[in-house]
């Protein structure tokens, strides 16, 4: 694997370079727009609209992009894909849950989710949850239960936002082969949220040579 910098994204082909791209948890406006102007330019960063370009290509070409959590946003909005944040522009007092343990039912025949139990836990930290718009492209991989049985440890106000909803799924892009797996959450937190390891390690290897 390599680090990958946006230089290397917007000057494309990516598909002759890699398999699988992974973007971090970060905001739709810093990956578009790079941080703040009290950053150096060099370290600014930034895809633009080159960069989405290539991206769009990479998936169309049969690669696969893997958006963590914030990210996922990212996704959706760029490549218009037939899934809705139901938490998009929801206020903290509609719904809330800083950073706690969720409980998620899997689906297990997806090779996503391949070795792991029906249920499982995950890292939740101000992610998105799905609604399907389109079942013919999107396969579920997890979603939350119903509202009780969300929390797991920590706390959330109204989780009944997320409960039902999709924590993870694949989105089938065109007809070469390519994907977009989005999760809602951190599946690699800080290196200890090893429960969902699995999950990250299967959507990387999904299209490897």
């Amino acid at each position: 694997y390599v680090s990958v910098v946006d230089s290397v994204i917007r000057a494309g082909k990516l598909r002759d370079k890699f398999d699988v791209i992974l973007l971090p948890d970060e905001s739709p406006h810093e990956l578009l727009d790079g941080l703040s102007k009290e950053y150096p330019a060099p370290y600014a960063g930034g895809l633009g609209a080159d960069g989405v370009k290539a991206l769009r290509q990479f998936v169309t070409d049969g690669g696969t992009l893997v958006a963590l959590n914030d990210a996922s946003r990212f996704a959706v909005e760029q490549f218009l894909l037939p899934v809705r944040n139901v938490l998009e522009g929801v206020a903290d007092d509609e719904f809330y849950a800083p950073g706690s343990i969720f409980r998620i039912d899997l689906d297990a025949t997806n090779p996503i989710a391949r070795g792991m139990p029906a249920q499982s836990i995950a890292w939740y930290e101000s992610g998105p949850a799905f609604d399907v718009l389109d079942s013919s492209a999107v396969h579920v991989v997890a979603r939350y239960p119903e509202a009780d049985k969300v929390l797991l440890s920590g706390w959330v106000l109204h989780p009944e936002r997320v409960a039902g909803r999709a924590a993870l799924v694949e989105v089938k892009v065109g007809t070469g082969g390519g994907r977009v797996i989005l999760f809602g959450f951190r599946p690699q937190y800080r290196g200890q949220s090893i429960a969902t390891y699995p999950l990250l390690f299967n959507s990387l290897q999904l299209t490897a040579k």
